[in-house]
Formats: structure tokens, C-alpha cells, sequence
């Protein structure tokens, strides 16, 4: 994808609102395609009419859908267009008064994201106050608030019971990089270190020279995720006397996801520790901004490393929905465009 977002030309337009919509709403009633013979109901959106129609046969399901959509006054972009919100909008009007309209309650970002359980103003983690994965969590395993559980746990959460005692290339295999992952093992073997076993001279901690084996391909994800993070993912096995004494596993020894967020900083010019941050400073979201001046925001055309400098919200629908045209689409967008041509051309309709 060489563009940004409006420059670019991915399927971006399935997951848009009316058109797609639309489409889905009315797509079984138009298998055979239907021609709608009763009066308009005053005061509907889109000409909605009564219930009373005459199944017709077509040879396509896009002319079926096409008639069906003309029927209920939908057929071309701007009878699209002209039913949402509170104004009669076309490809000619600004995407910023477009996305207002969408919009009429003034939801916020933070309004938007609490449904999904991720507010973007509490604390990412807290053990006594609202957060994300936290006390008040909605994230929840078994009753239990997600950033209260061992690291190593998560990988069962993730991946399925059982999982964190599979090895490394246990994984590399059920995914099919296994060969491949083995002709490098002589590099990876000893990479980083298990910090879920301390091997001691003498007693642990006393007088002693502590050390944490090396990993190798054969050893477990729990482990593997205790090197990659540089803490115990599980209660920490100790080895005395260099393995001829006890072992002792301590209890309480295993870093929770909370307990690891608060070692974490979020970046090398923020030292904030990112259990106290909020999504909103991760992402430069403003929890009360309405989302639709946010999503007006986004940047049209030019590239990642060069943009353009304009906004959606700048442009009209038309030259918004033009721009996601697949590159070698020969569609011109107009607001006479049938409904059905854009489906195709977007690669929704077959």
C-alpha cells in the first residue's frame, strides 16, 4: 500500500458504512429480485415502501439487487447518500458535514471504545481503582481480571490449555515453520536465558553465584516468554548447591501482567510506566473528541513517509469513495453511479 488512507487503494470501503449496509440488509430479498407496488410511506428514510411485492426473475444477483434497490428508492449513490442523517447529502458534499451527520449524540472516542471494554481515560492497570485490565476490568479469565494472571498463563489464555508447556519448536511445527525454524536453532539456542530457574552454588542469594540456564528450541513457551520479557513467567524454580541440594519453586515469584506493565516504560523519551498510562496517551487519542472529527482527521493521499497534508474531512464523499478504487478499476463515480457497480467494483458482488 503505497498511499495513505484516502490515497490508498485497499478493500477499505467493506467495512463502510450505507453502501455495504445496505447491500447485506436487502441481499436475501433480492435473490430472485423484487419490484415494490405499494404506496411510499411518508416520512421514512429512503422511500421506504410497504411490504407488498412481485418476485421477478433476473439473471444475475446483481441486477436482482440492483431492481430491488431502485424499488426502495436506493438505486444510484445519491439516493444512497440522500438517506442518512438529517440532511440530503451527495458525492458533492464535504465528508467532515457527512461524518457530523453520522454522528448526531456528539459519541466520543471514549464512548466508542468502552463498548469494546477499552476505555481510553483509566489506567491501563490497577489493583484498587477502574482500569483496563485491571480492578473493574471487563476482561475477565475465569472471574479473574486479566492483568491479576502470571504471564505464563496468558499463553493458555491465547493459545489454548496446555499450551505454555509445548516447546518453542512445538509451535514452529503446528504452524508449519518448523524444518525452518530448526536450521537455525544453532543461533538460537542460548539466545536469552530462562529466568524461571536460578541454578546456585550454594543457598540462593547467599553468598552465591546465581545462574539462569540457556534456552533452546526444546524449551517450553513459559519459558520462552520468561526470556523474551527478562522476568519469571512462572514461581521461580530454585536449584541449591548447583543442583545437588534442594529445589525449592518459590511461591509468588511469577510476574503478573500488571506487576510487568509497571516495569515497562512507554517509550525512551516517556518514562511513564505503562500500567498508570491510559490507551488514550498510547495512541494521541483525546477520549472526549467526537469520533467523527477524529476519523475527519485522517490523512488523504501522499504516503506514509510523505503526505499530503490534507484531510479527509476536507474532501467530498466522491472523491473519498473514488479513492478507494481498486488501481485498475475503470469506474468513474458519480452520483448517478448505480449502487451495484460500486459493489462490484470494490469486489463485493460477484
Amino acid at each position: 500500500m503505497s498511499e495513505v488512507f484516502g490515497g490508498a487503494r485497499p478493500h477499505a470501503l467493506a467495512t463502510k458504512g450505507g453502501t455495504l449496509a445496505a447491500a447485506t440488509v436487502l441481499a436475501g430479498a433480492g435473490l430472485l429480485g423484487a419490484a415494490a407496488v405499494g404506496p411510499e410511506l411518508p416520512g421514512t428514510p429512503f422511500a421506504a415502501v410497504q411490504h407488498e411485492t412481485a418476485l421477478i426473475a433476473f439473471p444475475t444477483f446483481a441486477e436482482s439487487l440492483q431492481t430491488l434497490l431502485n424499488d426502495f428508492g436506493m438505486g444510484n449513490l445519491n439516493d444512497m447518500l440522500g438517506g442518512f442523517g438529517t440532511g440530503a447529502f451527495n458525492i458533492d458534499s464535504s465528508v467532515e458535514d457527512f461524518l457530523a451527520a453520522m454522528n448526531p449524540d456528539g459519541i466520543t472516542l471514549n464512548g466508542l471504545t468502552e463498548i469494546f471494554g477499552l476505555p481510553l481515560d483509566i489506567p491501563l492497570y490497577s489493583a484498587t481503582h477502574d482500569s483496563v485490565l485491571g480492578f473493574g476490568s471487563d476482561w475477565l479469565v475465569d472471574g479473574v481480571p486479566i492483568g491479576n494472571l502470571d504471564l505464563g498463563d496468558l499463553i493458555d489464555v491465547f493459545l489454548g490449555d496446555g499450551a505454555g508447556e509445548h516447546s518453542l519448536m512445538d509451535l514452529a511445527s503446528a504452524v508449519g515453520l518448523g524444518t525452518l525454524l530448526g536450521q537455525w536453532g544453532s543461533l538460537i539456542n542460548g539466545l536469552v536465558d530462562n529466568m524461571n530457574v536460578l541454578n546456585c552454588t550454594v543457598t540462593c542469594g547467599f553468598a552465591s553465584i546465581d545462574t539462569h540456564p540457556e534456552l533452546t528450541l526444546n524449551s517450553s513457551l513459559v519459558d520462552w516468554l520468561s526470556g523474551i520479557t527478562g522476568v519469571a513467567t512462572t514461581d521461580v524454580t530454585q536449584h541449591h548447591y548447583s543442583g545437588l541440594g534442594s529445589t525449592v519453586i518459590v511461591p509468588n515469584s511469577a510476574y503478573t501482567l500488571g506487576e510487568y506493565l509497571h516495569t515497562l516504560p512507554v517509550s525512551d523519551t516517556d518514562s511513564t510506566k505503562m500500567d498508570v498510562t491510559t490507551l488514550g496517551h498510547l495512541f494521541g487519542m483525546t477520549p472526549n473528541q467526537p469520533w467523527n472529527e477524529y476519523v475527519s482527521n485522517f490523512p488523504f493521499g501522499g504516503t506514509l513517509l510523505d503526505p499530503s497534508g490534507e484531510i479527509w474531512g476536507d474532501q467530498t464523499v466522491g472523491t473519498l469513495l473514488s479513492s478507494f478504487l481498486p488501481e485498475d478499476s475503470a469506474l468513474v463515480i458519480t452520483g448517478d453511479t448505480p449502487i451495484t457497480d460500486i459493489l462490484e467494483a470494490f469486489g463485493l458482488l460477484w
